[in-house]
């Protein structure tokens, strides 16, 4: 009887747990056909047109119009579509401000339940954003609600402003009041905006390609709506590419005239791959050396100021000031002074870089820089070294003024000597040539003309060296044939190595043709010597060349046409101990060093 009983009881409850899953089944299908048929009556297309169009003039301060229809979906999460979004300028002649494909954004049920129509996690899909500065200094933006005025940007505003996302953006930027025409056009952008209410932290990462690399910037503030409204706070950023990176820890605000103090550090793995990148183009002029910039960094409206800036240039490294102002009404103005221990130009390319096209960016910076600038620059460098050239303790300045562009070098020492010069661009633009001149005094003549290699009967000793040369044509197609100029050479107690006095003139008094090599065994010892020279088309002129020494002077006049290495001089020599005053004449041609020399007698023939 009991075992009845207990199947009887078990039976009951199986069929109880039944009913239960039937009815709790039931009520899940009721409410999912509820929430279906509910929710779309809490949150309505025009209620999330109006929303946003509502949150995006509050953002913008113009006016937002939603073209295409709102689209909602509640599975599995609540999310609202709004695509043809376009932002004007408010006014009588609106202006395009902003233009989006679609805007996604999520929403919360209970504040829907609650009448709020708060939407969150927003996301701008293909964004064209159109900043402009008019010739006026104005912007194309307006100033919106939430930018409260410089003397109350201290207080709390706990507005919400929500997260956005970026995919696929362009930003274009044109300056029409710095007359820069070229503007900017940034695609491909992507990254988000993290700003929970007015009062709170602002970060921002975005991403764009440039000219095939990818770039990354990231910006933080504290306090962002000091930072809007004009008042100095807080900052970071920083800007990092492959080629590029680019950092700023300080404070500042923006403006029409941005302000920003602080710690500025810039580096790149090469500065050839840098400027290939920015050209667009592989041509790689300069060298593949690392560089860098640490400084403490001070923008006003009108300049910015390097403090204890440290640069390093491959393996060059200087330390100095840099001051660059910027005046509306005058012309950009660069001054500062910079210490290297070594600036080593031999690492850059051996040859000179094609011809550039006047549409190359670089060429149109030059100009730009050149014609527009005013530079007035220090530099100084304990070693520095130019092909043969080893400079020691160097000063240096760099001007630029109106078109006029100068590298003087105020002093330096070489080969025992003072040298001092100046390299100057022509006043009618890059392609227009320049002129170099150069002194070089109390040098030892030796050592300078080792160190280029001259090999011959070269007059040494110690001296003074006075060189002006002159092209009318690019530095990069100019040729030896192409220079003009003149020289002036003064020795005092040299000599001319491989140059025997008595052979030549026992030769000379002989009146027969002779090499030069036949009197070149044995030195030629002068008091002072003193060479003039002008040259131009190819072809050099000895105006003047004399040589005073105990056994006598010489005197040599002449033409050197240097593009085949040929040579035509007429000499005459005066030796002390002769006993009559008439000098020996000769005449010297061929090719240096192996030149023939005539005597006089021999072209005039006999008495």
């Amino acid at each position: 009887m009991k075992r009845h009983i207990l199947r009887a009881s078990g039976a009951l409850r199986h069929r109880l747990r039944g009913r239960h899953i039937a009815w709790s089944a039931a009520a899940g299908v009721a409410l999912a056909i509820g929430y279906n048929a509910a929710v779309p009556l809490l949150v309505s297309n025009t209620d999330a047109r109006a929303t946003m169009e509502r949150m995006l003039d509050g953002w913008s301060g113009g006016k937002t119009t939603i073209g295409g229809e709102p689209e909602i979906r509640f599975w599995p999460e609540p999310l609202v579509t709004l695509p043809s979004v376009k932002i004007v300028s408010r006014g009588p002649e609106p202006h395009l401000l902003a233009q989006i494909d679609r805007i996604t954004a999520s929403f919360s049920l209970i504040s829907a339940l609650r009448g709020e129509s708060a939407l969150d996690d927003i996301t701008l899909v293909a964004p064209l954003i159109t900043i402009e500065r008019r010739a006026d200094g104005t912007l194309n933006w307006q100033r919106p609600h939430w930018l409260i005025a410089p003397e109350a940007a201290t207080q709390e505003d706990d507005s919400p402003f929500g997260d956005i996302a970026v995919e696929n953006g362009r930003l274009r930027i044109s300056d029409a009041f710095s007359g820069n025409g070229d503007g900017i056009d940034l695609s491909g952008i992507a990254g988000t905006v993290k700003w929970p209410s007015y009062g709170d932290r602002l970060s921002a990462q975005f991403s764009t390609m440039l000219g095939g690399q990818q770039v990354a910037w990231a910006f933080v503030c504290d306090r962002p709506l000091d930072l809007f409204a004009r008042r100095n706070t807080p900052v970071k950023t920083s800007i990092t590419s492959a080629q590029l990176t680019l950092s700023f820890e300080g404070i500042g605000h923006l403006s029409l005239t941005p302000f920003a103090s602080g710690h500025l550090q810039l580096s790149g793995p090469s500065l050839g791959t840098l400027v290939a990148w920015y050209r667009g183009s592989a041509d790689m002029v300069l060298p593949p050396a690392g560089f860098s910039i640490d400084a403490k960094v001070t923008t006003g409206g009108k300049s910015i100021k390097l403090d204890e800036l440290q640069l390093t240039m491959g393996d060059a490294a200087a330390t100095g000031v840099l001051d660059v102002a910027l005046p509306g009404g005058g012309s950009p103005h660069i001054a500062g002074t910079l210490a290297f221990d070594r600036i080593d130009f031999n690492g850059l390319p051996a040859s000179m870089p094609a011809r550039p096209e006047r549409s190359d960016r670089l060429w149109q910076m030059a100009e730009i820089y050149i014609n527009g600038w005013r530079t007035d620059l220090r530099i100084s460098a304990q070693d520095v070294l130019l092909g043969p050239l080893h400079l020691e303790d160097v000063a240096t300045g760099v001007m630029v003024d109106g078109g006029r562009a100068s590298l003087d070098i105020g002093d330096s020492t070489y080969a025992g000597g003072r040298l001092s010069g100046r390299v100057q661009l022509s006043t009618k633009g890059l392609e227009h040539g320049g002129r170099l001149q150069v002194t070089l005094k109390n040098a030892d003549f030796a050592a300078v003309f080792a160190d280029f290699g001259l090999k011959g009967p070269i007059p040494v000793g110690n001296g003074i060296l006075n060189l002006d040369v002159a092209s009318e044509r690019a530095f990069w197609e100019t040729a030896t044939g192409d220079l003009s100029g003149r020289l002036t050479y003064r020795l005092r107690n040299g000599s001319l190595v491989g140059f025997d006095v008595h052979a030549f003139t026992d030769l000379v008094r002989k009146g027969e043709f002779f090499s030069l090599s036949q009197a070149s065994d044995a030195t030629f010892d002068f008091q002072t010597a003193d060479f003039e020279a002008t040259f131009a088309d190819g072809t050099a002129r000895l105006d003047r060349a004399r040589f005073v020494s105990p056994s006598g002077t010489m005197s040599v006049t002449g033409m050197i046409p240097y593009r085949n290495g040929s040579l035509a001089f007429a000499g005459a020599l005066e030796d002390a101990s002769a006993a009559d005053d008439q000098p020996l004449r000769f005449f010297v041609g061929g090719s240096w060093p192996n030149a023939v020399v005539t005597p006089l007698s021999v072209l005039v023939g006999p008495n």
